[in-house]
């Protein structure tokens, strides 16, 4: 990241490594399709229903219309640039940046943090808010799965095995968990890590008082989250429209594709697929197709049909975005160009 812009340096080395990544997806995928018997594959593509697929790219602008509302509900009040426009630009041109570094949208985490500190927050500040961000977001993410899973296990979903639904529980419940656990840390536990450093300088004294920020900072952002919803509880329904959006895509893919299963079903896999997004794989190709169509596959979804709704499903989600993710990058670009130069005759003036 440069200070004059966003900006991510790779080596050869790195685009080679991405090249062979890509490499063995599409090899992985393509041994998927013949295990999924092709005939059967083009049987269902030739009857799909085209107007379904439309209503799908309706349904993710709605998505992205309750992402761009929750990063403006919750950032505006701290910086007034971030108005619609600016926030519309981040979150598209976020996109972008989690196209070439998917791992846990680790590309979209440092774009915006980079144009908050653009916008005027500090270091800390930044941290603080896109923490908070982050926990609004993922708690309908992570609450989703968990009741879901919870429905599965005891039976009043069906679809799913036992030890599968048992270990979407884990997955959902332990993250929550471990956020409500950082509310009860303490408010100065850096002051007494960096007091303690003191008395006994050394390596791992330092080491430990650096640790410390990291819990510091998730308890002071599940904090912000929650205050912040107490405050304006639209916020948590911007959250669930961002996810309930991109599920109705893929509802509305097996619609298109003639066989739909199961609404818990689908719910299940698409959340708790998209935990292989936290893979480190180059543009996230690989890791949720690969989640996704293996949870659909042990529910009972037939192989060719999970293969050719999840593949299109993230063509329309994943893909399809990139085009004005492309021109909101542009136009952030430009904005952060605007507001350094409008930070530069205000300096001199103070």
């Amino acid at each position: 990241m440069e200070d004059n812009g966003f900006s991510v340096g790779r080596d050869r080395r790195a685009l080679a490594r991405e090249a062979v990544a890509l490499l063995l997806v599409a090899v992985a995928l393509v041994v998927l399709i013949r295990v999924a018997h092709p005939e059967e594959l083009w049987r269902r593509i030739e009857r799909a229903d085209g107007w379904w697929l439309l209503v799908g790219v309706g349904c993710e602008v709605l998505s992205f219309v309750g992402y761009i509302a929750l990063f403006r509900g919750l950032f505006v009040r701290d910086v007034d640039r971030l108005g619609w426009g600016a926030s519309a630009d981040i979150t598209l041109a976020g996109v972008v940046a989690t196209r070439l570094f998917a791992t846990a949208g680790a590309g979209g985490i440092a774009l915006t943090s980079w144009a908050l500190r653009a916008a005027g927050m500090g270091v800390r500040e930044t941290a603080r808010a896109v923490s908070a961000f982050l926990a609004l977001l993922y708690a309908s993410y992570f609450g989703t799965l968990a009741v879901v899973s919870a429905l599965l296990l005891v039976g009043i979903l069906n679809g799913a095995h036992p030890a599968l639904a048992a270990f979407g529980l884990l997955v959902g419940a332990v993250p929550i968990a471990l956020a409500l656990a950082a509310l009860l840390i303490p408010g100065d536990l850096e002051r007494r890590a960096r007091a303690m450093a003191d008395r006994r300088p050394g390596r791992i004294s330092r080491l430990g008082s650096r640790l410390t920020t990291v819990p510091a900072v998730v308890g002071e952002a599940v904090g912000l989250a929650i205050t912040r919803t107490r405050e304006r509880p639209a916020l948590l329904g911007w959250s669930l429209l961002w996810w309930v959006g991109d599920v109705a895509v893929l509802v509305v893919t097996f619609a298109a594709f003639g066989d739909v299963p199961a609404l818990g079903v689908i719910v299940f896999a698409y959340f708790l697929g998209h935990v292989g997004n936290a893979l480190p794989i180059p543009g996230g190709v690989g890791g949720t197709e690969g989640g996704m169509i293996g949870v659909f596959a042990a529910c009972g979804v037939p192989l060719s049909l999970a293969v050719v709704v999840t593949l299109t499903y993230q063509a329309i989600s994943v893909w399809l975005p990139v085009l004005p993710g492309l021109a909101g990058f542009i136009s952030l670009r430009r904005r952060v160009v605007r507001w350094r130069a409008e930070d530069a005759a205000v300096q001199p003036a103070a």
